[in-house]
């Protein structure tokens, strides 16, 4: 599935609306060169929850959690991790039924992401501001999150 974007208002669109079929818990990994726009799409997708929040990029400290009534929103940014690199997050510790893992950089750890539910690759077109987003599945439960992306509106 993919969808052509321009400006961040289109990417805050198509945030709030995977926000709004998303199904807990789930990992959801986030690929795309720097600057392409995987922390913005993170930031609009944490608003929906609490517009004022303030979200940054968890690229030093690797990892920001997000607390709100029906999901714990798990930010992790894995750009600083090396390939074979282990026991950088110990993500067990922050899973539960209404966790929700939005992890930047996640092939910089293929295990990670081979057990993704879904995978979200940014691309940069070189001529225009346009971002191309593809999403993908890797379980049953990102299938069924696709298929209801799709019916969704956006």
């Amino acid at each position: 599935m993919k969808y052509s974007l321009v400006t961040e208002k289109e990417t805050k669109k198509l945030a709030n609306t995977f926000s709004s079929i998303i199904e807990t818990p789930a990992v959801i990994g986030i690929t795309g060169e720097l600057g392409s726009g995987k922390t913005v799409f993170v930031r609009n997708f944490i608003q929906k929850y609490e517009p004022n929040e303030k979200v940054k990029s968890p690229t030093f400290g690797l990892l920001e959690e997000y607390n709100y009534e029906n999901i714990s929103i798990i930010h992790a940014d894995l750009y600083r991790i090396k390939e074979g690199e282990q026991n950088y997050i110990d993500f067990n510790d922050y899973y539960s039924e209404k966790s929700l893992f939005l992890i930047e950089w996640i092939e910089n750890d293929l295990k990670l992401m081979q057990n993704s539910d879904i995978l979200i690759n940014i691309n940069i077109s070189n001529k225009t501001n346009l971002r191309e987003f593809s999403f993908h599945s890797n379980s049953d439960k990102g299938k069924t999150i696709l298929i209801n992306m799709k019916n969704a509106e956006i």
